[in-house]
């Protein structure tokens, strides 16, 4: 990595899968912002093509998902949450509640008592929110089961589907 006045260039090597290295010399600018409160800080700007154009957004970070470093932008890149269904980010969020209280994550663990020092309306407003989310995770869980239940259960009105067998008491206590 060499520095320069508003630039960074990065010098690596570069291979996609069995292909011979190439080396490449990418040139990033750097842009300085004022904060708020003093001081400056510093952004990349990403030096990516897209459609013919020049990117050119301000970024912390860049990505090598390639030959070069760009902004999840230009790569496509999204957040995992960005692909979750809204079971999965209802749970995560009942599950953050509990570790915030300092319990376990998990709906089967107990919720967990107030923490020394939190006041009992903050904890009373958390408790609600994390029975709030877990009543909302249960509720989708018994959506989505009765869906893959409905895609085992015969459409057909004229065959009744079978019942399940109960096992034996020899093959219950087995």
């Amino acid at each position: 990595m060499e520095t320069e006045d508003g630039a960074v260039t990065l010098v690596y090597r570069w291979r996609r899968g069995e292909s011979p290295w190439q080396d490449v010399r990418e040139q990033v600018p750097v842009v300085w912002t004022p904060c708020r409160y003093g001081g400056r800080r510093p952004y990349f700007v990403c030096p990516g093509v897209v459609n013919g154009r020049t990117c050119g957004r301000t970024v912390v970070k860049l990505y090598a998902d390639g030959a070069y470093y760009l902004c999840r932008h230009c790569y496509r890149l999204t957040y995992p949450c960005q692909r979750e269904r809204t079971l999965d980010r209802t749970i995560r969020r009942a599950d953050r509640i509990r570790m915030k209280l300092g319990g376990e994550p998990g709906m089967l663990n107990p919720f967990p008592p107030k923490p020394k020092g939190m006041h009992w309306a903050t904890y009373g407003r958390l408790y609600d929110e994390g029975r709030a989310a877990a009543a909302t995770a249960n509720g989708l869980f018994m959506e989505r089961l009765g869906e893959i239940e409905s895609k085992f259960l015969c459409d057909d009105p004229h065959i009744e589907p079978r019942a399940p067998r109960r096992a034996s008491r020899k093959e219950f206590w087995a």
